[in-house]
């Protein structure tokens, strides 16, 4: 009877290990809108610059999800974020951390009301060519990847030139008891890698964006 009632005890602990790992297909939607808070001196830059971010565009071949988490005993659970409103979202990230870094930077709600905002000296908006949220759980592990890749496009009102820049970034994590926050956190990460990355190739001479390379 011990034997039996071991054995017992086993299996029930088993199932609920099953049903605690296993996929049920559904889709959790999450909501990066933090950065860390940033522990460095503020950049040195025209902080008299005013910015104008404009929606981003949603150019990935597949629009219904970010990505999905693989289960240790089968099925997956998928990811969204921002409710599907890549765009909107991506857009609140760059505003977030242009006001982090000083910059003098609003919002426009849609690209039709940007004509209605304050007069800006450039215009942000960009096309997210990647965006991918992945995660494989082991036995006790879970493997958590973030892609990031966007067509940056900053208008310059001074005399209406345009940089382009497309620029990737990519974030791992591992950690034993998933939570979808880490997703959250990450993709904080992967963003804030990928618009340090923009301004740090980006200049200001005369009110105006331009490359690095081509400041004379």
């Amino acid at each position: 009877m011990k034997t039996q009632a071991n054995w017992f005890i086993m299996v029930f602990i088993a199932s609920l290990v099953v049903a605690g790992c296993q996929g049920t297909g559904q889709t959790v939607n999450f909501n990066p809108h933090a950065f860390p808070s940033a522990t460095k001196a503020p950049a040195n830059h025209n902080q008299d610059l005013t910015i104008l971010v404009e929606p981003f565009q949603d150019k990935r071949p597949q629009k219904t999800r970010l990505g999905s988490r693989t289960h240790f005993w089968g099925g997956a659970t998928h990811f969204n974020a921002w409710n599907g409103n890549l765009g909107e979202g991506m857009a609140d990230l760059a505003l977030e951390y242009l006001q982090q870094e000083k910059w003098q930077a609003s919002r426009a709600i849609t690209s039709e009301t940007a004509a209605d905002s304050a007069p800006a000296d450039v215009t942000l908006t960009g096309d997210i060519l990647v965006l991918e949220t992945n995660a494989k759980t082991g036995f006790g592990f879970t493997d958590i990847e973030v892609k990031m890749r966007v067509a940056f496009e900053a208008k310059n009102a001074a005399d209406g030139s345009t940089v382009r820049m497309v620029l990737g970034a990519n974030g791992n994590d591992s950690v034993v008891t998933f939570d979808p926050k880490d997703i959250e956190d990450l993709t904080n990460h992967v963003a804030r890698d990928l618009f340090t990355q923009l301004f740090q190739d980006l200049a200001v001479k005369d009110r105006k964006f331009q490359l690095k390379s081509e400041k004379s």
